[in-house]
């Protein structure tokens, strides 16, 4: 319906689609109640002795006198009259509806999908940024860091032995693990507007991965550096890094795509620079999933962060040796 009220042929066209009558009568129930039916023929009116032999409107018979033969004799007042054309009746509206991609008589497009029963299109799936099949590994690769386990590492005893060295404490064989904990910092700048079902898909893991209660999760606009939310959005706090040795985590672009007009809402990478330098000086190393390849950021920040990409084609082995490789 057009802004003024008034009910149109596309609207017509948009309540057949959406409705999808049975029949030709519903369709025509539709038509009438959007006042769109046009007026009913009007029938053409009768003329005498139309389709009819002068001779079947005689009487029986003369009438007797005068008066009969001047009956007979003289023709009617407007016979000479020509007949009036008969109004054409104006052409009652129809529509045919058919179903989507059925053949048509003009093979012309199919109607869109209706709308559903809430008014609103159905929701596209969601596609995360990982193999869901790998992306617990994955994650278990970002988070995890080397610690000693029960097991003595022999091949460091031996040579210490050979070599005749004094062997003040038993080595022990390192194994990965999330015992330490995480700080999962996530950037809340322009630049990562649209990547928000991304961010609680990676949060939701990682508390999967390295269990909630070992995960403190803190909010920032810009950089960490201006200050982090955690519970209460109200109540702003400056960073703080964890305990030496637990890793930082950064769900950011690191400032990479700057919007429009965003101005100074993103940091450059001078900002970011000293901010991943403060935290590794705290001894906290720093890992950085971006959803850009990590060779598009600048180089002070490769040397300095550990970068895993939003890539579906991201394997273990690969996070592995990115983690192994990391500054």
């Amino acid at each position: 319906m057009s802004g003024r009220g008034e009910i149109f042929l596309g609207d017509l066209v948009r309540a057949l689609a959406a409705l999808r009558p049975a029949d030709r009568a519903t369709a025509g129930a539709v038509c009438e109640l959007l006042g769109l039916a046009g007026p009913p023929a009007p029938h053409p009116p009768a003329v005498p002795g139309a389709g009819a032999h002068p001779a079947d409107d005689r009487p029986a018979g003369p009438a007797s006198g005068d008066e009969g033969a001047a009956r007979w004799a003289a023709p009617p007042a407007d016979a000479d009259r020509p007949t009036p054309p008969v109004p054409a009746a104006a052409p009652a509206f129809s529509l045919t509806v058919t179903e989507r991609g059925g053949p048509g008589p003009a093979e012309r497009p199919s109607l869109p999908e209706p709308l559903s029963a809430a008014g609103q299109l159905s929701a596209l799936s969601y596609e995360p940024p990982w193999t869901p099949g790998w992306a617990r590994g994955v994650m278990f690769a970002v988070v995890a860091t080397p610690v000693e386990s029960t097991r003595v590492d022999q091949r460091v005893l031996v040579r210490k032995v050979s070599r005749h060295q004094a062997v003040r404490s038993v080595p022990r064989l390192r194994r990965p693990s999330t015992r330490q904990g995480v700080q999962l910092l996530i950037d809340h700048s322009p630049g990562m507007a649209p990547f928000t079902e991304d961010r609680d898909w990676l949060r939701s893991l990682v508390g999967g991965v390295a269990g909630r209660e070992r995960v403190e999760t803190l909010r920032f606009r810009g950089s960490p550096a201006r200050g982090v939310v955690g519970t209460d959005p109200l109540a702003p706090q400056p960073h703080r890094p964890p305990t030496p040795g637990t890793p930082v985590v950064l769900v950011s672009d690191l400032g990479l795509l700057r919007p429009p007009f965003a101005g100074a809402a993103v940091a450059a990478a001078a900002e970011w620079t000293r901010f991943v330098d403060s935290v590794r000086h705290a001894g906290c190393p720093v890992v950085c999933l971006t959803p850009y390849p990590a060779e598009r950021h600048p180089a002070p920040l490769r040397q300095r962060v550990t970068l895993i990409p939003f890539d579906r084609g991201l394997s273990v082995t690969v996070a592995r040796q990115a983690r192994k490789a990391g500054p």
